[in-house]
């Protein structure tokens, strides 16, 4: 197995990881409005304190997890991947680009997608892990060893 099918397989699950601090960042947020008391400075305090998770969650999606995604594009063409793999581990930057137009988007409706879309990245980042993970055990995937 080359370098460069094992370097994806191992950022491919430093992405989901990244992806999974997306998740705890944003849900810090909101868990940290929610349980403010219902008096002004109560809900002032709890905002500012969830600013924190709120400008980790956009630094995390729009520096790490974007170098990495790039990074992941960058190895899918190094370990010759099929170019079915290769377009769609493209496609996960596509949908990062999409994710930040959700983001902004003022009408809830439509912005809502955000988190819709967030889940479709995690899967086809798992989906493409998995299907690609260059450790598996050489002699398990060639069937049993047959004596004569």
């Amino acid at each position: 197995m080359s370098f460069f099918r094992k370097a994806y397989s191992v950022v491919g699950v430093l992405l989901l990881v990244e992806y999974l601090a997306q998740i705890y960042f944003i849900a810090g947020a909101i868990m940290t409005i929610e349980n403010a008391d219902d008096n002004a400075k109560s809900v002032y305090s709890a905002f500012k304190h969830a600013d924190v998770f709120a400008g980790l969650h956009s630094i995390n999606g729009l520096l790490v997890i974007s170098a990495t995604t790039l990074v992941l594009i960058g190895l899918s063409f190094a370990a010759r991947h099929s170019w079915t793999n290769t377009g769609l581990t493209a496609l996960l930057f596509v949908l990062l680009l999409l994710q930040s137009v959700l983001a902004h988007i003022p009408i809830s409706v439509l912005g809502a997608l955000h988190g819709v879309n967030a889940l479709v990245m995690i899967g086809l980042a798992g989906n493409l892990t998995a299907r690609n993970w260059a450790f598996r055990n050489q002699r398990l995937e060639s069937g049993p060893a047959t004596t004569n």
